[in-house]
């Protein structure tokens, strides 16, 4: 049996699977933010476990279910018993299995026949990539219960892990202000999402949300980082499984505008995290104290400059938290008893932490040079002055 620990917060997830594809996927997908290694010694595993199964003929028949719901984009039934447990399967052929024991914090996941390898080499299976969004599931309930909550926020290091957030609504510019300051020399912490908790000492502290980062066709031309993506993909590397394909496409041909659907969405590349460093050289940070924040919003006019901008929506709000309204990711399972976005009072400390943080609005234009030099002289600004402030509080 395969096995792999995930550590994040003084919390560890165990992975156990009857072949290494599954492990191996785990730790490509979470190492470069969360610690991924065999687990150490030979005691009993503690805390929550994923255990996969490929080709396990003994698990149940899927048969119907009380409940549905839609878990990244996969339809999954499921049911949850009166001793606790829940069965469940997914809505397609062929269905995987799932029971989850929550007295033992047991998730086992299972096929009722080997599936095929992956169509590309590189490319997870379908039991890899269940495995990691439930662990990374199971990480997340113990991270809340440690008093953590999950932020809607990108988030860039500098040195002595002082960290610039950047706060909005899709759309906003987060993804850009932390790219670009990655680019710049930062380390990217988080695209789009990362866990925060109030340290005894008076400070935030941040740890990543592992994920893919979608980013913009138009973005990323202008960080120069088309060239290796299509580089990459023209030789053989997979693209994200529930990336458009008119995306890859557009980046094997190199491309360069944004792309937009039928409905006016624009479609974005998917990327991997541990691609982000392979692929574009970013690197990647574990931890980070909040220091500051920005607001951005990217400016509709192609002509318009970049600048800070006091008008006075510099105010942050509960909006700032992933709730369940707006997930992908439904606690199915009952990983957090519904309360996947944090308990009321963690979120409430930190919404207090956030609120005392030096901030800054800022309009982001379409130049990205001009962007560039922008966010790294108000980078530099609001790291120094949080930095000051928490060694006040201190």
């Amino acid at each position: 049996m395969n096995a792999l620990s995930l550590t994040a917060g003084q919390r560890v997830v165990t992975i156990h699977s009857n072949t290494p594809g599954v492990t191996d996927w785990a730790t490509r997908y979470f190492g470069r933010y969360w610690k991924a290694s065999p687990p150490e010694g030979s005691t009993a595993v503690t805390g929550p476990v994923v255990t996969v199964m490929d080709g396990d003929h003994r698990a149940p028949v899927a048969g119907s279910h009380t409940q549905h719901a839609v878990f990244a984009r996969e339809p999954i039934g499921y049911t949850r018993h009166p001793d606790g447990t829940v069965s469940a399967h997914t809505l397609s052929d062929p269905p995987l299995a799932f029971q989850y024991a929550p007295a033992e914090q047991h998730l086992r996941i299972s096929s009722q026949q080997a599936l095929q390898p992956a169509a590309s080499p590189g490319r997870p299976t379908r039991l890899a990539t269940a495995a990691t969004r439930f662990a990374r599931e199971m990480m997340r309930a113990r991270l809340i219960a440690d008093g953590w909550v999950l932020l809607h926020a990108s988030a860039a290091v500098f040195p002595g892990g002082r960290t610039l957030l950047a706060l909005g609504d899709s759309g906003a510019g987060k993804t850009t202000t932390a790219l670009t300051l990655a680019s710049a020399g930062a380390a990217l912490l988080a695209n789009d999402c990362c866990f925060a908790r109030p340290n005894t000492d008076g400070t935030l502290d941040l740890l990543p949300w592992p994920a893919a980062a979608a980013v913009g066709l138009g973005l990323l031309h202008a960080l120069t980082f088309t060239e290796s993506a299509r580089s990459h993909l023209q030789t053989g590397e997979p693209p994200h499984p529930t990336q458009d394909q008119r995306v890859t496409d557009a980046l094997t041909t190199g491309r360069a505008g944004a792309l937009m659907s039928a409905s006016g969405r624009e479609l974005k590349a998917h990327i991997w995290p541990e691609q982000l460093t392979r692929w574009f050289a970013l690197p990647l940070a574990t931890t980070g104290t909040a220091a500051g924040v920005l607001l951005p919003r990217v400016a509709s006019s192609p002509g318009a400059p970049g600048r800070m901008n006091d008008d006075g929506r510099s105010e942050v709000t509960s909006a700032v938290f992933v709730t369940s309204d707006v997930e992908r990711y439904p606690d199915i399972f009952g990983f957090t008893e519904g309360s996947n976005a944090g308990t009321p009072t963690a979120r409430a400390e930190v919404l207090q932490h956030l609120k005392r943080l030096p901030r800054q609005t800022v309009d982001l234009s379409h130049d990205q040079a001009a962007n560039s030099r922008l966010l790294t002289a108000l980078a530099t600004s609001l790291v120094d002055v949080g930095h000051d402030h928490f060694e006040g509080v201190a």
